[in-house]
C-alpha cells in the first residue's frame, strides 16, 4: 500500500514543471505515487508524464491553486492514502527522502495535522500566527521545540508550502477555493481555530527555482489584488501581514545571507 501521496499542482511552466517532475522521478519515496494537477492541460502532457506511479490529472483552466490541492488531496483519500506531501513546479527534489521519521512523528499526537520541511533559496516562513481583529495577520516567533528520534520538530502555525501532512486533516480542513491566490494564510489560520498543530523540521530540504513565464506572471499579477481584497474582506482586516521585530529580523537576517537585500 502506497503510504504518501506527493500532491504537485502546476499553472502555465511547462518548462519549469518538466524539470520539477524529472527530479520527483529520479527520487521518487518509497511507498509513494505523484498525482499532478495541471490548470492548463494538454494531451501531450498526459501521455507523457502518465505511468504506474504518476497520475495526470487535467483540471479547469485557470481553476486556482485551492481548487487544485483540494481535488489531488480528494483523489489521495479515494486511493486510500494515509499522508500527503504538498509541493509545486518550483519545488524540485534533491535526493531520496526518507518520510519515516516525519510520519512516525505525526502519528504521536491526533492533533498534529502537517510537518513543514526545508526549502532552500526560500526566506523564513515558519512563525506562530495569529489574527489581529479588524487589522491584520500577525507573524511572531516561536522558541517552541521538541525532540523526537534525535530529531527537532518546532512547533508553530505556519510554514512554507512544503509540507508532509495527514489526508484526513485537510479533508476535514480543505483550502478554500474562492481564494486562487492568498489561501496560504488563510488555510492555516482556519487549521489553527480548528485545533490542529503544525510543526517544522529542517533534516529534509528540497530547492526552490524561481521562474515565471511571461503568460504566468501576466495571470498572476492581474489576480494579485482581486483575491488579496477577497481575503481581506473574508476576515474584516485592511492590511495582509504584519510582523514582529523579531520575526522581521530573522526575515532580515536570512535576506544578508543570501545576498537578497
Amino acid at each position: 500500500m502506497n503510504k504518501i501521496a506527493i500532491i504537485y499542482t502546476t499553472f502555465l511552466r511547462d518548462e519549469l514543471m518538466a524539470d520539477t517532475v524529472s527530479s520527483i522521478i529520479k527520487y521518487f519515496p518509497i511507498d509513494s505515487v505523484l498525482l499532478i494537477g495541471d490548470q492548463n492541460s494538454t494531451e501531450i502532457k498526459y501521455n507523457n508524464y502518465s505511468s504506474s506511479r504518476v497520475f495526470y490529472f487535467a483540471l479547469p483552466y485557470d481553476c486556482g491553486l485551492s481548487y487544485s490541492r483540494n481535488y489531488l488531496i480528494q483523489k489521495a483519500k479515494e486511493m486510500q492514502i494515509p499522508y500527503i506531501l504538498v509541493t509545486a513546479d518550483s519545488i524540485k527534489f534533491t535526493q531520496l527522502y526518507n518520510f519515516q521519521p516525519i510520519m512516525d512523528f505525526l502519528e504521536t499526537n491526533p492533533s498534529i495535522a502537517k510537518i513543514g520541511l526545508k526549502l532552500n533559496k526560500r526566506a523564513p516562513w515558519e512563525f506562530n500566527l495569529d489574527l489581529v481583529p479588524k487589522k491584520y495577520f500577525r507573524l511572531t516567533i516561536s522558541n517552541e521545540e521538541v525532540k523526537f528520534n534525535n530529531q527537532s520538530f518546532k512547533k508553530v502555525d505556519i510554514c512554507k508550502n512544503f509540507f508532509l501532512g495527514k489526508t484526513e486533516a485537510f479533508i476535514n480542513v480543505p483550502y478554500d477555493n474562492d481564494l486562487k491566490l492568498f489561501e496560504h494564510e488563510d488555510h492555516c489560520w482556519r487549521l489553527k481555530e480548528a485545533k490542529y498543530q503544525t510543526y517544522v523540521t529542517d533534516f529534509i530540504s528540497a530547492e526552490y527555482i524561481k521562474y515565471s513565464s511571461i503568460e504566468y506572471k501576466a495571470m498572476r499579477s492581474r489576480m494579485y489584488n482581486t483575491f488579496k481584497l477577497l481575503l481581506f474582506k473574508k476576515y474584516n482586516i485592511v492590511s495582509w501581514i504584519q510582523y514582529s521585530p523579531e520575526a522581521r529580523k530573522e526575515i532580515d537576517n536570512w535576506k544578508k545571507e543570501n545576498n537578497c537585500l
